[in-house]
């Protein structure tokens, strides 16, 4: 009798496999149910650090206008050597060339750098002579350090080289990294309203940044109404995107002709993709989020503003506040928001 019931007891002492697979099923569950609410507070995180970078931006571009009585330019250039006063060169014309970005490194805590870069030549130029963007060389350690001000957690951080198929392959020896953030160049594109599409030229509003000055006096629609900065994504290595060096068309800047992460254009022109500079060392390369095709028109470049944070991108305004604007925001309102005086009204429910 004794023996029988150790027997039992031993039988009773273990799961049997139908018990198992119940548990196991049980935590599947759980796990599937915790996984999410998990991706969803580590992107919350990750949100965050991005609005905190946009603020500092904001802080250093408010302390350089204290210092200049104007915002950064968006792009240092003048007519090259022997030209007319009319000159107007495009990327990598051998023009300076230097971004508002590069402006800000003493005010984000980057003075060593600004301290090592060649305003002189700047980022592109002039061309020395063999033709090639002297300032490239120039600059090079430089544009090479990765600074985290300018990354979004959100975003996979890459780099940039020239395609080896540009000027054989004498610009390819060395990468620039790449940011997420870019100036507001406005609703139209790279060249504003200096050529391009008449339609474009008629419908040009002035955005924050572009190849002049503005201080807070020309925003007459208001700080809290006008964007400076918002996110962009860092393309392939040979996809101009996101190289924060140069103020190429999603590099440094980006326009509104695309509400954020769309591809319908405003103007109803060119709808489905980023129009990049058709150069074989600026290639796009067409990839998830991020496509596009090479143009003809320097002046009628244009890129969108995008982002990896679901549903919208984190945008600077002119008074130092940021906010995520959705994907779904009216493209009339988003329009709005990128003009500094263009005299729209907008409704606080608007975003």
């Amino acid at each position: 009798m004794f023996c029988s019931n150790r027997s039992e007891s031993n039988r009773r002492a273990g799961f049997t496999l139908i018990e198992l697979l119940v548990v196991i099923a049980i935590i599947a569950v759980l796990i599937s149910l915790l996984l999410p609410a998990v991706q969803s507070a580590r992107e919350a995180a990750r949100r965050a650090q991005c609005i905190n970078n946009l603020k500092q931006l904001g802080l250093a571009l408010h302390n350089y206008h204290s210092t200049s009585g104007s915002f950064a330019s968006g792009r240092i250039w003048a007519p090259r050597p022997g030209r007319a006063a009319t000159d107007f060169p495009t990327i990598f014309a051998g023009a300076q060339g230097t971004t508002w970005f590069c402006l800000m490194m003493p005010y984000i805590e980057q003075t060593n750098l600004a301290n090592s870069f060649n305003f002189d030549l700047g980022s592109e130029g002039p061309a020395g002579g063999n033709g090639l963007p002297s300032g490239f060389f120039a600059n090079q350690t430089v544009a090479s350090t990765k600074i985290s001000t300018f990354q979004c957690p959100s975003d996979q951080p890459r780099t940039f080289r020239i395609n080896p198929g540009y000027a054989g392959g004498a610009l390819s020896g060395f990468s620039m990294t790449k940011g997420n953030y870019a100036g507001n160049w406005g609703n139209t594109g790279w060249g504003q309203n200096l050529g391009g599409n008449a339609t474009l030229q008629a419908a040009f509003v002035d955005g924050a940044f572009g190849h002049r000055t503005y201080g807070i006096n020309s925003f007459t629609d208001g700080t809290s109404n006008s964007v400076l900065i918002s996110e962009i994504i860092q393309g392939a290595e040979f996809d101009a995107r996101g190289m924060m060096w140069s103020t190429v068309m999603g590099g440094v800047s980006y326009v509104s002709r695309f509400t954020p992460n769309g591809i319908k254009d405003f103007f109803s022109l060119k709808d489905g993709y980023d129009q990049m500079p058709n150069n074989a060392g600026l290639f796009c390369v067409n990839e998830a989020q991020l496509p596009c095709q090479p143009g003809n028109s320097d002046s009628d470049q244009f890129a969108g503003s995008r982002s990896r944070h679901p549903g919208g991108v984190n945008s600077l305004f002119a008074d130092g506040s940021v906010r995520f604007v959705k994907s779904s925001i009216n493209a009339a309102t988003w329009n709005a928001v990128h003009s500094i005086r263009g005299g729209e009204v907008i409704s606080a429910d608007s975003y």
